[in-house]
């Protein structure tokens, strides 16, 4: 992956960690009466932190990064199987890998457009402390995509780049906590 795609790819996910952070750290709120409908705001400067875990483009970016470690655990485990690695197989693990990384991408951008600029303000600190797990994980995506293309995957390698990317998902992760 370039710098550029690099770079946005570790903004996007900086964020949608921080919602998800600050999401689960607000106050608890009531559940609402049984059968009582409650609407779901999609303008973030009307609604505070924690309402941002419920934001539809949010959501759909934590789908797209558990998609992500769904096709990296996968892979993982193939490549440490005891055969030889299916190339095909992991061609289209890599790929389905690279591809929910750009459709974070496009809902986290979609999300940014509805948030304040006093939110983006306040999300500056934990952007810039993400960025480095962003960055880890762009890479260890590239190294994958490179491991793949040989006509026959090396599966020690693949196996370890796999494990590699699921250790950059769980320090995302951790930092959500």
């Amino acid at each position: 992956m370039d710098l550029m795609k690099s770079q946005t790819h570790a903004t996007m996910l900086v964020l949608t960690t921080l919602a998800l952070t600050t999401a689960l750290a607000g106050p608890a709120q009531t559940a609402p009466q049984q059968g009582a409908q409650q609407p779901m705001p999609h303008d973030m400067s009307k609604m505070g932190m924690s309402g941002m875990m419920n934001e539809p483009h949010h959501i759909l970016a934590m789908a797209y990064t558990q998609n992500i470690r769904t096709f990296a655990t996968a892979l993982r485990t193939q490549a440490e199987g005891t055969g030889p690695l299916n190339a095909k197989f992991a061609r289209a693990a890599v790929a389905e890998i690279d591809r929910s990384l750009d459709r974070i991408e496009e809902h986290h951008e979609a999300h940014v457009k509805t948030m304040s600029a006093e939110m983006r303000s306040q999300m500056a600190e934990m952007t810039k402390n993400m960025d480095k797990h962003h960055a880890m994980l762009d890479e260890a995506v590239s190294v994958l995509e490179k491991d793949v293309r040989a006509d026959q995957p090396d599966a020690k390698q693949v196996a370890a780049h796999s494990a590699d990317l699921l250790k950059h998902l769980d320090g995302m992760s951790k930092m959500q906590r």
